[in-house]
């Protein structure tokens, strides 16, 4: 029985430490994703404004 016990054990310390890395995976994707958002976003604006320099 102890041992049945300790093998469900650890397969719940597994399945939580799966969940925890995929909840972490998911946070990273995000933040890269909205960071090359506002990096493509700045790099077009930045572009707007030399050739709004360059025309003058």
């Amino acid at each position: 029985m102890k041992k049945a016990q300790a093998a469900v054990e650890y397969l719940m310390m597994i399945a939580v430490a799966l969940i925890v890395a995929l909840l972490t995976i998911k946070a990273v994707l995000r933040t890269a994703n909205y960071a090359s958002a506002r990096i493509r976003d700045t790099s077009q604006k930045i572009a707007e404004t030399m050739n709004e320099m360059i025309k003058s």
